[in-house]
Order: structure tokens, then sequence, then C-alpha cells
């Protein structure tokens, strides 16, 4: 059913401190949370999996366990393109209303194009307050995060298996912090919601979440999912100084010793993969998403799919001006689609570079032209692609949501909404036609989280 849009518990034990500190104990070990102004308590950098040096590229292990109290006040992201961040990141962050009790929970996976990005350090406060647990967190990104090799130390998606290792955690420890492991809601951003898709078609994390947004992102977009991830990993590689061969053995080395500032400032898109089926290591994805959809083998959930007018058209203004457009269209065609040769892909690149662009390369709308087909291509197509096929395929229902509104509109404190979710955040000072978008958003998405 496609349906459109306009518009087992475990006990609690709780300590209260001074200072309106609370102590909550986990699986791990106790943790001691903030007391915020706004009535919530704020869990900050609670270790939930880990990695050493050696297993850098690997599935992540489970977070050791700590004596005393963890001081859960840490602002921690994963290496990010600018050289911050650290690789000991695998940390997620709670917010939790202060007398919360069996309450649903909301877990956010951040976008970033799959190389920049972090849990949150601030709730979105507007649906805290609808009664609900909040879990932001990070996972691995870059190379860390979506190296694909099919060696045994660098077999893929170690990124995806962090947010699969988060999903356990929420499914082991959140009852500590009055939420309903049984009553689990998964939202994925950008690339956030690519990254849910997968592990929805997966069946990696079946029973971990009950309920799925998706905004403004797809498993069946070309910028989702690396077709030949070993080219990818090589031309960086060279790009970062290695002079090796294509040896699969050799290529992993150079990247478990390269340093991190190496690897973070590389400008290669490391994406998800298909794994080898390795005897030494757990593949996290085998099949292409559209065989799975054929197959109707992936976990089936209540969701929303929802985009924005205008997802992606800033970044994508950013890339292309006049004078960098580029001319042949063929190497703008989607990695996903299969030609029978190269002509057989010139044509089509010829058609539809005449259907988006024309032949006047000096019209003053070219660069809009390019941005409508990138969002066509990569945004629009996929999204509405993914809600047919889930409606096509489940028995559950498929919410399918178009946000017709301007994306970079400005607040007076000029901070733009970027995605749906900024709109969550109470720090915009917004105008009457905002706060109407934003009662209706509050409305729709925690009406679906508490039921459906």
């Amino acid at each position: 059913m496609l349906v459109l849009l306009v518009h087992s518990l475990v006990s609690v034990v709780v300590l209260c401190g001074a200072g309106g500190a609370r102590v909550v104990n986990t699986g791990r070990g106790a943790v001691r949370g903030r007391l915020a102004p706004r009535g919530h308590y704020a869990y900050l950098g609670i270790p939930y999996a880990r990695h050493a040096r050696s297993d850098r590229f690997k599935a992540p292990k489970p977070a050791k366990s700590w004596d005393g109290i963890f001081e859960a006040t840490y602002q921690v992201k994963c290496p990010q393109p600018d050289g911050s961040g650290t690789e000991d990141c695998l940390v997620l962050n709670v917010f939790s209303p202060e007398h919360a009790a069996d309450l649903p929970v909301l877990v956010v996976v951040h976008g970033g194009n799959f190389r920049s990005g972090w849990g949150p350090f601030r709730p979105p406060a507007r649906l805290l307050a609808q009664d609900l647990v909040v879990v932001t967190f990070n996972y691995r990104l870059g190379a860390l995060g979506f190296l694909c090799l099919g060696t045994s130390d660098a077999p893929g998606n170690a990124g995806l298996k962090d947010q699969v290792a988060a999903l356990y955690w929420v499914h082991k420890n959140i009852a500590h912090f009055g939420g309903n492991p049984l009553d689990v809601s998964l939202y994925g951003i950008e690339s956030g919601a690519a990254s849910v898709q997968l592990i929805i078609l997966s069946g990696a994390a079946t029973g971990l979440f009950h309920k799925v947004i998706l905004e403004s992102g797809s498993a069946l977009s070309p910028l989702a999912l690396a077709y030949d991830p070993k080219l990818t990993a090589l031309d960086a590689a060279a790009a970062m100084g290695f002079t090796g061969t294509d040896n699969l053995d050799e290529l992993t080395k150079f990247y478990k010793d390269s340093p991190l500032n190496r690897l973070v400032n590389e400008t290669t898109t490391f994406l998800p993969c298909l794994e080898n089926n390795l005897d030494t290591t757990h593949s996290l994805l085998e099949m292409d998403p559209l065989e799975s959809y054929k197959q109707r083998i992936y976990q089936k959930v209540p969701m929303i799919i929802a985009y924005t007018s205008s997802a992606g058209a800033s970044s994508i203004e950013t890339v292309l001006t006049n004078s960098n457009l580029p001319e042949n269209f063929d190497d703008l065609l989607p990695n996903n689609v299969v030609f029978d040769s190269a002509d057989s892909k010139h044509r089509v690149a010829e058609v539809v570079k005449a259907f988006y662009v024309g032949r006047n390369v000096l019209d003053s709308d070219l660069v809009k032209n390019y941005i409508e087909y990138f969002n066509d291509v990569t945004l629009e197509y996929p999204i509405i692609k993914s809600a047919v096929l889930h409606a096509a395929t489940s028995s559950m229902p498929i919410y399918l949501m178009k946000l017709n509104r301007d994306g970079t509109k400005k607040s007076e404190k000029n901070k733009g909404y970027k995605s749906m979710f900024d709109y969550f955040y109470d720090d915009h000072t917004t105008s009457k036609e905002d706060q109407l978008v934003v009662e209706q958003l509050v409305t729709l998405w925690s009406n679906f989280i508490k039921i459906g």
C-alpha cells in the first residue's frame, strides 16, 4: 500500500545526584548524564563499539566494560575531511525526557555523502517534547568506513556494520534510559537514508527497529553504491602516493599503514559495496538492491519516504559553474545502468543531454539544467522508485512525501533549513509560514513514530 501525503525489557537502575546529574547502569558500566535546561537528560559520547588500528577496516567489536562511572559529556566525531575527529569514535548520544519510562525511541543516522558528519550533540527538541527518547551516533566514514577490497582485512561496509552495532546497543540498553527497545524508529538523512535502506535490504538488523523514515536519500541512487570499489581504492591510493601493483594484499597493507591525515585528505568518495562472500569474515551486503526487492527477502516495516524540492541542489551548485560544466555527458550517466556498448551509451547520453540542457551552451540557465538532471537521477527518481518497490513487495504502509518548499530559506538568525530534520530543532526564529511547516512536520513524524 502506497499513500501519498501532500505536504525483552531490562530493569532500569537510575541514581540521581547533585547538580541535575543522573547515573544509569548499562551492560558495559554506569554512565552519568546531565539535565539540560529544557528538561531532558543528555548522555554524550557513550561507547557502543570499538575497533583497533589493526582492524581499522573490519566490522566493529563490542565496547569494553569499564569500572566506576563514565562521564557522558564527550562530543566525539569520526575523522572529518577538515582533519578534525578521532578514529576512536564509535560512540552514541542519548537524549531522554526527565521522567521517561517505556517511551518510543528514535534513532537518527546522519548524512554527509559517506565522507563527513557525526551524530548531533543536541537533540531535535521539538520531537523530544513529544515524549520520545532520541539516539544519535557516529559511524566510520570515507576509506575508514567504506574501503572495499574483498579481503579479510578490508571486506567492505565497515560503516554500515557500525550502524548495525549501534542498533544492537540500543536494543540491549535503551530501556535503562526510559526507552522501549520493542518500539524503535530509524531515521536516515540523505546518505544516512541510503545506509538505512541498504541495512533493511541486507536483513542484518532484523528485529532491531520497527519503523523507518528515509529523508532525501535512496539505496537506488547512483551515489549510494560502488560498482567497482577496487578501482576506486586503487585510484585513491595512487593519489596518495601508492606506487605498488594492483595486488589486493599489497593495497590493503598500504591503507592499513596510511596515517589518518592522508586518508581523510583524499577527496575520493568511498561508497558501500556488494561484498565477496569470504569464509573469514561476515558479509553484510551480498545482493544488489533491485535483486533484494525481486526476491522480497528484506525486513518489511512501516515507512515514510520523504524528500524536499531542493535537496542536494546547493551542494551540486557549488561544483557546477558555467566555466567547468562537463561537455561529455557519457560520464554523467548513472553508474548503475548497464549498456551493451560504448556507442549505445553515447547515443543515450546525447538524448539525455538534449532533453535537459539543449544544445545552446550559452544558455544562462545551464547550471540550473544540470542541477535538475542530477536531482532527477540521484535523488527524485531513486526515491520514488524505492517507494514503489516497497509498496509492491510489502504489506506494510508506505508513505511518500515531497515537501515543496525552498530548502535554502533563511531564518532571522541566518540559519538555513538544509533538511526536514532541521525543522525539529528549536533554535530557529521562524516566520508564521515556517511555524506552520514545523507544526505539520512534528505532528506527522511524531504520530508515525508512535503508531506507525
